[in-house]
């Protein structure tokens, strides 16, 4: 098949850009589809903001800016917006969706004249997306479609160490703020004066370092595996906008057991008493916190938990099942 995949984001990117600091998990998720589907015996090309046109590990990535004629494919895949679809002809369209779109914003965006003129089908990461994304937002179909991540998380080697520091890493407008101050309200009674590290946005909090807070920067992903292997749990209450997170599949990949409120999509990436716990109350998420903390013995049974499960979803599976949806 001749498949296209169309992403308009200001990042300049293409395959040779996995590792970059600057790449989240959309663009992150486009190269790994396009190399996967390669795999597959398709005919990929990538439309992005790349800087040149380039053939990178079978996949012809082109500058959306550049294209003067519409691309014929059998499949179309654009990321976030059903209007990337203008640059191809095709005969079916799919539209990754990374968020939560209700009718005011779907009309705000100029998704509904692009929806009725392309006719997409909305594939949704997590049951919570598909739950949410409603009729209007969907006319014509949606499906379920589980992202993995690099395969790299899988493949490094990880230490037999316990280890002591907590993080949360996710966007700190996503419930951030709260885990500081659970953080701040429990460390009297944490072993060992742990560090917890967060995502580097919060600047205005004060009192950090009494509390052995510290700032997570930005880095590539290979610095970001070794440095995210180092930690004893990750700790992230969920967020109305988390449709997926990539953050958990992260942690999960490098045996990281996991404390979440199950807002949103966390409440699927969890599961609870296994590989972590989904909390029922802000009492109850504290405990947690200092019970994965405290105690070796449940922190150590997580983790052998995830090691026994690394590496069951990989980006493969992922595209297999996408392709299914393609016939």
């Amino acid at each position: 098949m001749r498949i296209v995949l169309i992403e308009n984001s200001k990042k300049i990117y293409d395959g040779y850009s996995r590792n970059s600091s600057e790449l989240r998990g959309a663009e992150l998720a486009i190269i790994n589809y396009s190399e996967e589907l390669v795999k597959k015996e398709n005919q990929v090309t990538v439309l992005n903001n790349c800087k040149r046109e380039i053939l990178i590990n079978g996949v012809y990535y082109k500058n959306i800016n550049n294209i003067k004629s519409k691309l014929s494919c059998d499949v179309a895949i654009a990321n976030s917006d059903a209007n990337y679809f203008k640059y191809v002809e095709s005969k079916k369209n799919f539209l990754l969706s990374h968020s939560i779109q209700n009718f005011e914003k779907f009309v705000r965006n100029r998704q509904f004249v692009a929806f009725l003129k392309y006719k997409p089908t909305v594939l949704c990461f997590s049951n919570y997306q598909y739950n949410k994304r409603n009729f209007i937002t969907s006319l014509f179909g949606k499906k379920i479609i589980i992202p993995s991540i690099d395969n790299d998380f899988y493949s490094f080697k990880l230490q037999s160490k316990i280890n002591q520091n907590a993080i949360f890493y996710s966007r700190f407008d996503r419930n951030g703020k709260y885990v500081i101050d659970i953080w701040k309200k429990i460390f009297p009674q944490l072993n060992n004066r742990p560090e917890l590290y967060i995502n580097s946005e919060f600047s205005k909090e004060t009192d950090l370092k009494k509390y052995n807070i510290k700032k997570k920067i930005y880095m590539d992903k290979n610095k970001l595996i070794e440095f995210l292997s180092n930690f004893r749990i990750l700790i992230i209450p969920g967020h109305k906008g988390e449709v997926f997170c990539n953050v958990a599949e992260e942690a999960k990949a490098l045996c990281i057991p996991i404390v979440t409120l199950g807002i949103g999509a966390l409440k699927e990436r969890v599961i609870n008493n296994y590989n972590g716990y989904v909390c029922n109350s802000f009492s109850d998420f504290e405990e947690k916190i200092l019970t994965l903390m405290n105690n070796d013995e449940t922190y150590m049974k997580f983790k052998k938990n995830l090691i026994n499960d690394r590496g069951l979803r990989k980006w493969e599976d992922t595209v297999n099942k996408l392709i299914d949806l393609f016939n």
